[in-house]
């Protein structure tokens, strides 16, 4: 470790900020686009919303990193040349912000006294949601932007909560007159995790720009002008909370049950046929691509998709390919599919086209077994689907293994759970006959066999010492 004490930014630390720079918008997205971006050139902007100037670098506790300086959303607006309109309405934000923030620390401090708990353990992970308010959005400008923040970090779940991971009733007030203002507008989320917008599902443009350490402002504005552009997935699935399978129990300081098994996430949301309002691994850039199978095969132990993609919009672009897999069903519990592999193409101009050949190991798709205290291939049919969303899958081949493999041996060494995990009713079948697509008919089928698999029988030299007379059978 480098403590560095000269107040002078040293050429590594620009050399760092310039690389985040330049590879943020890689993680960035659209989850809502209409074309009219991006801008031809800097102009006037209405800017709005609790991320304009308190913008979220990272997030709490670990999750944050000191800095020299950091560029809000504002300054990185002001760099770029664009003209901000509201310099007002920021001000009587700030102002506002102050006082809620002393009354909530006071209200936090006064529950720890009351419960006779230290007041900076109970503290810990608590974040205040954003406030209301009555500002007038009178600010004139060819284009208006809401920067929505939220932070969040180690200690504490989030709250389901108006101002958290639900919007407040401002936020939707004035979120949805904007859109119905200008004729450019994009909602700005400067957000480390979900935020349920169902309220405001239908704004025109809604771009996650995430929270990109010491750039952030520079990097919202560099998306802006076009000169670059998003190209990240989502790497959680976002949907009203209510929908998610985890919702019971979300929040509770003493124990989190996890009682959605193994249907985390898309793995629910798909077998049950719920559908989300943005997929888990969904992303829009200035661009649209095709995707086309060109190649499957399965050969020592591995399955290899080359997949061939084409830039079909007018601007330059990337697209991730994304490979899931189907198992069945047959003994075990299983997901509709689960993803296997990705890959990201180079950068596509208009009308280019490039292929990604992604690969993974057939032992990859195993399921545990409790009853045998081993992972296990089960036999039956294995499709493999292509897409660019868990929701927009397409089978490419089969996989067909002649009967259930045992791949690795273990020992249940962990007590056992006081709950039951969720189950999917008939409704939500994943067995081998339900996930047979109709069109799947035509793709190749490849055969193998049990015997051909490789075993691991996994030894214990010791038990842990923590878990010394807990051990399951």
């Amino acid at each position: 470790m480098i403590r560095i004490t000269d107040e002078t930014m040293q050429p590594f630390e620009k050399e760092h900020i310039d690389m985040v720079r330049k590879a943020a918008p890689e993680c960035t997205l659209f989850l809502k686009r209409d074309g009219t971006l991006p801008l031809d050139a800097p102009c006037r902007v209405a800017l709005y919303g609790s991320g304009a100037r308190k913008t979220i670098k990272g997030g709490t506790g670990s999750g944050d990193v000191n800095v020299r300086h950091f560029v809000t959303i504002e300054e990185g607006l002001q760099k770029a040349g664009f003209e901000i309109t509201t310099k007002k309405w920021l001000d009587d934000y700030d102002a506002l912000l102050v006082r809620r923030r002393a009354e909530f620390v006071g209200q936090v401090q006064e529950e720890a006294r009351q419960l006779g708990v230290n007041p900076v353990m109970y503290c810990m992970g608590k974040v205040m949601p954003e406030p209301e308010y009555e500002f007038a959005l009178d600010a004139e400008g060819e284009l208006a932007v809401y920067a929505l923040a939220r932070i969040s970090g180690e200690g504490a779940d989030r709250t389901m909560v108006a101002g958290d991971i639900s919007l407040s009733e401002t936020e939707i007030r004035d979120i949805l007159a904007l859109n119905k203002k200008y004729d450019k507008f994009v909602l700005v989320l400067n957000v480390g995790g979900m935020v349920d917008l169902e309220p405001v599902i239908d704004v025109k443009n809604v771009l996650l720009l995430g929270q990109l350490g010491t750039p952030t402002g520079d990097v919202l504005a560099d998306l802006l002008l076009g000169k670059s552009y998003p190209s990240g997935k989502l790497a959680m699935t976002w949907a009203p909370i209510g929908k998610y399978a985890s919702t019971k129990g979300f929040g509770d300081m003493d124990d989190t049950l996890y009682t959605e098994g193994i249907y985390v996430g898309y793995r629910y949301f798909d077998t049950v046929h719920e559908k989300p309002d943005f997929p888990f691994g969904y992303g829009l850039s200035y661009t649209d691509f095709e995707m086309a199978v060109k190649d499957t095969v399965v050969e020592a132990g591995k399955i290899t998709v080359t997949v061939e993609v084409r830039n079909t919009g007018t601007f330059a672009g990337k697209e991730v390919v994304q490979i899931y897999y189907s198992a069945p069903a047959e003994k075990l519990d299983k997901p509709y599919q689960e993803l296997a592999a990705f890959g990201k193409t180079e950068e596509l101009r208009p009308g280019d086209c490039a292929s990604v050949m992604l690969c993974f190991d057939i032992v990859d798709m195993v399921s545990y077994d409790t009853e045998l205290s081993s992972y296990i291939l089960e036999s039956g049919e294995y499709v493999i689907r292509v897409g660019n969303s868990s929701a927009d899958t397409t089978p490419c081949c089969k996989v067909v293994l002649d009967e259930t493999a045992v791949i690795k041996k273990v020992k249940n060494i962990c007590p056992g759970c006081t709950f039951k995990d969720f189950v999917p009713g008939k409704e939500t079948d994943t067995s081998s006959e339900t996930i047979k697509d109709k069109n799947a008919a035509d793709i190749p089928v490849y055969r193998i066999w049990a015997k051909d698999m490789p075993q691991e029988i996994v030894v214990y030299d010791e038990m842990p010492r923590e878990l010394a007379g807990n051990a399951c059978t």
